[in-house]
């Protein structure tokens, strides 16, 4: 017999192991607390009952399609490899809603988990006066070790009215936290793909890491694909405290929009200044076939930005579109690279981009960056009498940059393109005024192509193998010009492709 029982307790223990993964439902009109919330047929009611419930690898959470779900959903419980932990819907009809009314501080909270689905959820948290801090979802890690596999997909995350201040804290609709402190801490696989994003304050997506300065420990596996953001109190998407970070097919549209009187300097301060998509404290980012549209204000108001404390970012085939601060942003802060705290901008990559009739300005490049090269873009402007296409400009101390090639780019503009050295117009609205010539020393021209360019005070601007463009090109005749470039030519295709889908696609296809 005790021979028998050895093969029958292990199929016990299979089987039991096997039926281990519970499927929880809950459905807010129909459901009750009481009953035991295993079925469709006897769902719980309310958020407060599933919180008290500890997830085990394999559990399903199913919240019934077209409810309403007041109050916040959070989790410390991990799935595993196999199987993970999901949150998902059942039934016909809408998303259903988590409902955090502003009475949390986020609608959803995963705290130190790992293996995680979130999929087809709908999460607000709008409360009666706007609060600094105020989140959609939130994922928290910060018990030392890795963290992996979490997935939030076709989320719908509206109407969060965090603060539009940055310096009071803002506001985030997707926002993951690093906290390694107290014991070294990353994430490794987070993947936002899918969703809506729309009048969250102060920004969309966003990282964030403490220490911020310490880079020895990034989060790994980062992707953030196809997403919808728009009316965006601020920032739009902004990867912190990553290695390797992905950021693709996203669509951003009006950013920064919760601001009054964009023209006064005492906004502009509140508010502080914002981009599209921008890395912080990063390496090696790639951000690629995305769309901006529609930024608000100036300080900064760039569809684009390589930030400071980052080295290896490469930005390619995105559009720039109709922003109010122009096209792109690259900065170094050198206040804290001096102070050993940043590791400076170094080695950043834009090629292939398109800005098509943004505001004001092509590139601003500001403070010390380093080993930059800007390649084979194509800047298209009818709309700008006089367009600072590159603008050299210091951040602090009066340093300007480093090291920047700029080469085989096309600038088609029917106004005046103008490259010089710059310093603050004194608005405070993030302008900048002419100074002198553009450092040679620092900056290298190469085959570039211009309708109408010149340097400071209207001076003549030359370079070696510089070429003149018609002024009869069209957005598609310059790109054109890339056919000789198979590789080239097919990465415009494919955002050709991804841009047909564009809500401004009219205004594009009217230009080639």
């Amino acid at each position: 017999m005790w021979t028998r029982s050895i093969p029958i307790l292990s199929l016990l223990a299979l089987s039991l192991s096997a039926v281990s993964a519970a499927n929880y439902y809950v459905d807010a009109s129909q459901g009750w607390d009481q009953a035991d919330g295993l079925s469709e047929t006897t769902p719980w009611q309310s958020l407060k009952r599933l919180n008290k419930v500890r997830f085990a690898p394999g559990d399903v959470i199913h919240l019934r399609a077209g409810e309403v779900f007041k109050g916040q959903f959070r989790s410390k419980d991990s799935g595993s490899t196999e199987e993970l932990i999901q949150l998902v819907s059942y039934g016909k009809g809408a998303k259903p809603q988590i409902v955090g009314q502003g009475l949390v501080q986020s609608a959803v909270l995963l705290e130190n988990v790992s293996h995680w689905l979130i999929e087809g959820i709908e999460i607000s948290n709008m409360g009666v006066e706007p609060q600094a801090n105020r989140r959609g979802l939130l994922l928290k890690a910060n018990g030392g070790g890795v963290y992996r596999n979490i997935t939030f997909r076709d989320l719908t995350v509206r109407d969060i009215n965090g603060s539009v201040s940055k310096n009071k804290g803002g506001g985030t609709g997707i926002r993951w936290e690093v906290d390694g402190r107290k014991e070294p801490t990353r994430i490794d696989g987070l993947l936002i793909e899918n969703c809506h994003l729309i009048r969250c304050d102060r920004d969309g997506i966003k990282g964030m890491m403490s220490p911020w300065d310490d880079l020895s420990n990034l989060s790994t596996n980062i992707v953030i694909r196809g997403n919808l953001l728009e009316d965006i109190g601020g920032d739009g998407i902004v990867p912190i405290g990553t290695n390797g970070a992905l950021i693709e097919y996203n669509r951003l549209y009006g950013m920064r929009q919760r601001i009054d009187n964009l023209d006064t300097k005492e906004v502009t301060q509140y508010a502080g200044p914002s981009v599209g998509i921008w890395p912080w404290s990063c390496k090696n980012t790639h951000v690629r076939f995305n769309e901006v549209w529609n930024y608000a204000g100036t300080f900064d108001g760039q569809g684009l930005d390589s930030d400071f404390n980052c080295d290896g970012t490469l930005f390619e085939y995105n559009l720039s579109a109709k922003n109010a601060g122009g096209f792109f942003l690259i900065c170094n802060w050198s206040k804290h690279q001096d102070s050993g705290q940043s590791i400076g901008n170094s080695n950043t990559t834009i090629r292939h981009n398109v800005s098509f009739n943004d505001h004001l300005r092509g590139f601003v490049v500001n403070g010390p960056v380093e080993n930059v090269s800007i390649h084979g873009n194509i800047i298209y402007n009818t709309i700008e009498a006089q367009l600072q296409l590159l603008i050299d400009t210091p951040w602090e101390a009066g340093r300007f940059a480093k090291s920047v090639v700029v080469s085989d780019n096309l600038f088609y503009t029917t106004g005046v393109a103008q490259i010089y050295q710059a310093t603050w117009d004194g608005s405070g609205m993030g302008l900048w005024k002419a100074q002198k010539s553009i450092n040679r020393k620092t900056y290298s021209f190469s085959g570039n192509s211009y309708t109408r360019v010149e340097g400071f005070n209207g001076m003549e601007h030359q370079e070696s193998k510089q070429l003149q463009l018609s002024a009869q090109e069209t957005l598609g005749s310059l790109i054109g010009h890339f056919d000789s470039i198979p590789q080239v030519r097919d990465n415009f295709d494919r955002m050709h492709d991804f841009l047909t889908h564009s809500r401004y696609w009219s205004l594009l296809k009217a230009a080639l």
